[in-house]
């Protein structure tokens, strides 16, 4: 085997577990747990087919062939965005740091000792998650985020009484305020068992304070995600969202599965990869992968600030 540093269990651990790693990164934000995934698309477009029946119902009894239903087959297209970085690691660095020793239980709130491998490699992988959360709010380069995508949706600041839900959220205003925008949602969709709000992490934050605070203490909070009082809404806490100084944050109503979140997973692309560099005295990381996102109907939501700046990737 090639010398690479002493780092042997560090480079066996990456390539043993890179599928699992770089799944971790595409698919592990919190915003990706809700929405639609498709795995194994290829190239740089993708038409994401949609099809719209309209139903005539006729008499059972009659005989006959009446063929009065219509079927429309379109498809809404998605710029796959194919992303890669890359790191270079001080060798000596790393020995006084990750391989000190097997790191005690409790050090980073767990019960077992984690290998520095574990540790090293899962770093990244958060790193990578919060790039790929922002990625799918604003994308990049020909890649829409659904921020853009959801601009022909109802746009709430455009309606003068939708200043509660346009501007700066408290704790006090927070719950009225989410109510607010699935009052104006498209009745189409109200009913849904799968709408989401997507908010800012300050706006989240805001909202849980004024469920607690309005005594909605039945309505128990889960790790990033909250029903808002009286509906049948997801509030979602999206790192991707960039909570403004005027506090006009980006906010988003619309169902889960309207939201297509596409990958590949499935081919060489993608790959997580650590090695020893000799001529560098280095080690070396890389890590690729696709990514892409859709909006089955973007005008079957609600956006609120949807013209302010998020996050340039």
């Amino acid at each position: 085997m090639a010398y690479n540093g002493g780092f042997d269990g560090l480079v066996q651990y990456v390539d043993e577990t890179s599928f699992e790693l770089i799944s971790k990164a595409v698919l592990g934000t919190n915003l990706a747990t809700y929405v639609d995934v498709r795995a194994g698309l290829k190239g740089n477009k993708v038409d994401i087919p949609l099809v719209d029946e309209t139903f005539n119902v006729g008499d059972g009894m009659a005989c006959g062939w009446s063929a009065n239903n219509t079927a429309s087959i379109s498809q809404v297209e998605m710029d796959i965005y194919h992303a890669k970085i890359q790191h270079e690691f001080c060798p000596q660095v790393l020995r006084d740091t990750f391989m000190a020793g097997r790191l005690a239980a409790g050090q980073f709130g767990g019960s077992e000792s984690l290998p520095y491998e574990a540790v090293f490699a899962g770093q990244l992988v958060e790193k990578l998650n919060n790039w790929n959360e922002k990625f799918i709010i604003n994308g990049k380069g020909d890649s829409r985020g659904i921020q853009k995508f959801f601009s022909a949706s109802y746009v709430a600041d455009s309606d003068t009484y939708a200043n509660a839900v346009s501007g700066a959220w408290s704790a006090a205003t927070s719950v009225s305020a989410s109510q607010y925008l699935y009052e104006i949602l498209d009745p189409e969709i109200s009913i849904a068992d799968d709408l989401i709000l997507i908010l800012s992490v300050g706006d989240y934050k805001k909202l849980q304070l004024g469920v607690t605070q309005g005594n909605y203490y039945h309505i128990p909070p889960e790790k990033g995600s909250l029903y808002i009082p009286g509906t049948n809404v997801r509030a979602v806490a999206s790192a991707g969202i960039k909570d403004q100084t005027d506090g006009k944050n980006t906010r988003i109503l619309t169902r889960a599965s309207n939201i297509v979140l596409g990958t590949d997973l499935t081919g060489d692309f993608e790959q997580f990869k650590l090695w020893y560099s000799e001529d560098n005295d280095q080690m070396r990381a890389t890590m690729k992968w696709a990514i892409g996102i859709a909006a089955k109907q973007a005008s079957l939501g609600v956006i609120a600030n949807h013209g302010v700046t998020n996050f340039t990737l």
